[in-house]
């Protein structure tokens, strides 16, 4: 089983993936993470250099190999989505079709506390209220939600366990 986490950057994909990966004793990846070491540079640096485009390509890409992998060998893990991952309806087909995606559900003004006032490694953050809200409805095709904002990863991670029984 693949569960992946998506929604907006600063929910807390990364750090509630490697606690519920943990948990579930099963393999955590980060989908930037891969495509960080895949590409030999940073994700500001592709889409500083080749585009949003190039970049949301190299990501379908990457997300398929990690799904297919999984779905050959068998492997459990936990799967953090890049926030604008589920952009492409290609993706979002291999994710709703491929895994247990969950949505980690967090207010703006609880992402914008946990990320400062600017964060330069994501190059999408200088728009991140308008992302925000257009990115919404995509996120809630998720079958799965937690709300986090009031919840520590730990708490988070339980969710989900949670959620993902019923």
């Amino acid at each position: 089983m693949v569960i992946t986490l998506t929604g907006f950057m600063g929910c807390g994909k990364s750090s509630v993936g490697r606690i519920l990966a943990d948990r579930m004793g099963c393999r955590f990846a980060d989908l930037d993470e891969l495509i960080v070491e895949r590409q030999g540079c940073r994700i500001a640096d592709i889409f500083r250099e080749r585009g949003e485009e190039v970049f949301r390509r190299i990501e379908l890409e990457t997300l398929r190999e990690v799904l297919r992998s999984c779905e050959e060998t068998g492997q459990d893990m936990v799967l953090a989505l890049g926030g604008g991952a589920l952009g492409l309806p290609e993706a979002r087909r291999e994710v709703l079709s491929g895994s247990r995606c969950v949505f980690l559900d967090t207010k703006l003004e609880t992402i914008k506390k946990r990320l400062g006032g600017s964060d330069s490694s994501r190059p999408l953050f200088a728009k991140a209220d308008e992302l925000y809200h257009s990115r919404q409805e995509i996120y809630r095709q998720a079958p799965y939600a937690v709300k986090t904002d009031s919840l520590t990863p730990e708490e988070v991670a339980m969710q989900i366990e949670s959620v993902l029984k019923d």
